[in-house]
């Protein structure tokens, strides 16, 4: 069925949240952006704001920081989009003085081999006075839009993660040289992450990211997915370091087709005439990692850290697009590497 450009607007809108987080988060010293682009006709616009507002003086620098980014770039495998041919990291720093806020196009900021990048943002708060030595400044906020030449469109917000280490005070103390998600570097990651809905007919996108072990490291992840009958679904991948799909490259469970095979509500989601007769597909998701081993094999951690975000749909109807849930249950396996 072909679905009204301004019917499919309209269900968009009343059955996804916006870009923010469910309930907001604070400032922090660590944010992720989940996914950037740059080349083959799409563009990111990153901002990353400095929200410590003490003027700097004479004998001090005040709420001044630097910023370190970190790009994570993939070689997308056309074979396979869960296993990427390589997957790279490109670093600069740049100051914020107090209250600053820093907005660069990635394209031109992103110095990493390859024409077309694309994967995720790491930005890390450090010492303004020291060389690359990171520090709890939970100060830091960003957001990005994400824009194509065919008229793609969407923002999110960045994941800000603070530091429990007192303010100023260097957050490496095992001396590892990676930003440890430990509870005392930073906050623990989420142990499971949620869709909260998703239309099919829409075509969500996905994106995670892996934060366990190395960049090229296997986490399998599970996908429990309820209809809205309450049908019990589910499906599992195994990827590397970070991707950007359709959920239906995940499986076609999420195809409409394939959830109007299976029992369901008839009086949900009646979107025309109220006639009592269900007109869409709708369901949940529940995404957990089930573990970590390298690519020979190897052990690595029995539950992977990963984040990410519904990134896009249908694009002539405006594009769900939103940062995933988070359960309170918190893990410590993750980690960003130089």
């Amino acid at each position: 069925m072909r679905i009204p450009v301004l019917s499919l607007t309209l269900l968009l809108a009343c059955t996804l949240a916006d870009d923010a987080r469910a309930g907001g988060r604070e400032p922090g010293s660590l944010l992720v952006f989940p996914v950037h682009h740059s080349g083959g006709g799409l563009f990111t616009c990153i901002s990353v704001t400095n929200t410590n507002v003490t003027p700097s003086t004479v004998g001090g620098l005040g709420g001044s920081t630097n910023a370190h980014f970190y790009y994570t770039n993939v070689v997308p495998n056309p074979a396979d989009p869960f296993r990427p041919l390589g997957c790279s990291i490109f670093d600069r720093i740049e100051p914020l003085t107090p209250a600053d806020t820093f907005s660069v196009l990635t394209e031109c900021h992103d110095l990493g081999l390859g024409l077309g990048k694309q994967g995720y943002l790491v930005v890390v708060a450090e010492d303004p006075t020291q060389f690359e030595v990171p520090w709890s400044h939970n100060h830091l906020l960003g957001s990005e839009l994400v824009l194509g030449a065919s008229g793609l469109t969407y923002s999110l917000a960045a994941i800000a993660l603070r530091s429990p280490a007192p303010a100023g005070a260097a957050t490496d103390v095992n001396g590892n040289q990676q930003r440890d998600f430990d509870g005392i570097e930073y906050e623990t990651l989420p142990d499971r992450l949620y869709i909260d809905s998703f239309l099919p007919e829409a075509d969500p996108y996905i994106v995670l990211l892996n934060l366990t072990g190395d960049v090229m490291d296997h986490n399998t992840v599970l996908f429990s997915v309820w209809n809205d009958y309450e049908v019990p679904l589910s499906a599992s991948i195994v990827f590397q370091c970070w991707f950007e799909v359709s959920l239906t490259r995940i499986s076609p469970l999420f195809t409409p087709q394939f959830l109007a095979g299976v029992p369901n509500d008839p009086d949900e989601l009646d979107f025309y005439y109220c006639d009592g007769v269900q007109d869409f597909e709708m369901g949940w998701v529940s995404i957990q990692s089930l573990g970590v081993r390298t690519p020979g094999g190897a052990f690595v951690a029995a539950d992977g850290a990963i984040l990410g975000a519904i990134t896009s749909g249908v694009t002539s109807a405006g594009n769900p697009h939103r940062q995933l849930g988070e359960s309170q249950a918190k893990q410590a396996n993750g980690a960003v590497r130089h």
